[in-house]
């Protein structure tokens, strides 16, 4: 017997919002896996040349969707992504992909940082927004949905110069895990996919140009950037039916980095180990 996929994820006459789906990265991926996946896909950014490319992109997929300019820092607007969406299908829940920090927001927080509430804003405040909107639709339906958040392993550890974007998706981590509990007898789920370093056109702009990775690889246990469609994948089980029994969770895409020992060289031994003949016998299996 031939199993359909659709059938499989659940997702076939469902919608689905996409917040931050723009610009041939992340949020373009996970529109593109959802939609194949059979969801009717409402993506919506800020930036209508940024949308411009996910949408030419499900169009050429034959992928049902709309595209729609909004701003998750605005809930008016996140309101209005909502409400379309319903219009064209039944809810089945969202993802949150608007965010990031740009390389002028970097900054030591002891200096006066005028970008660290824009930053909070951009990745909790439109998190809050989305999350709520769709909540309240789910909630309305009566048929439970799935919201998953795109948070990063900076969350979990830490990340110097960069903390406004490490506190945000923190905060995003607990936001998922607490709506978890409270929204679990609607048979609402919320999890996190939180991304290690990925390789993506908003990724490029900490580069210069003509760079490569080097020796930014030894710190992945993996030896290699991550892609958009890694994302897109972990997303779509979290959004599937084939994760109907897991909420709260944050799933980790990252490579092994989040779980990297900190002592370990550039050979996965610990620092301290000098011993040669020891060292010679561990790297060779």
């Amino acid at each position: 017997m031939t199993l359909d996929v659709s059938d499989m994820w659940g997702l076939a006459g469902k919608s689905i919002v996409v917040m931050g789906a723009g610009g041939g990265g992340i949020g373009s991926a996970i529109c593109r896996h959802l939609g194949n996946a059979g969801a009717t896909i409402v993506a919506a950014d800020i930036d209508a040349d940024k949308l411009a490319i996910c949408t030419d992109d499900l169009e050429a997929n034959g992928i049902s969707h709309i595209g729609l300019l909004a701003d998750g820092r605005d809930k008016d607007a996140v309101a209005d992504v909502v409400e379309r969406a319903c219009s064209l299908a039944p809810l089945r829940g969202s993802v949150q992909v608007a965010g990031g920090m740009w390389p002028p927001q970097w900054a030591p927080f002891v200096s006066e940082d005028a970008a660290f509430d824009d930053v909070m804003a951009l990745n909790f405040g439109s998190t809050v927004n989305t999350v709520r909107a769709v909540g309240r639709k789910l909630v309305e339906q009566g048929n439970g949905g799935s919201i998953v958040n795109i948070a990063t392993v900076s969350a979990l550890n830490a990340m110097p110069y960069g903390s406004a974007y490490a506190a945000a998706k923190a905060a995003v981590l607990s936001l998922t895990r607490s709506l978890a509990v409270e929204w679990g007898s609607r048979q609402i789920r919320l999890n996190a996919v939180a991304p290690g370093s990925i390789a993506t056109p908003k990724s490029a702009s900490t580069r210069k140009p003509g760079d490569t990775d080097g020796n930014d690889l030894e710190v992945i246990p993996m030896r290699r950037r991550g892609t958009s469609d890694d994302i897109a994948s972990a997303v779509l089980f979290m959004m599937s039916d084939l994760a109907n029994y897991v909420t709260g969770q944050v799933l980790c895409v990252d490579g092994g980095t989040s779980i990297r020992p900190a002592v370990n060289d550039r050979d996965e031994l610990p620092v301290f180990v000098h011993n040669e003949e020891l060292r010679a016998r561990l790297a060779d299996w």
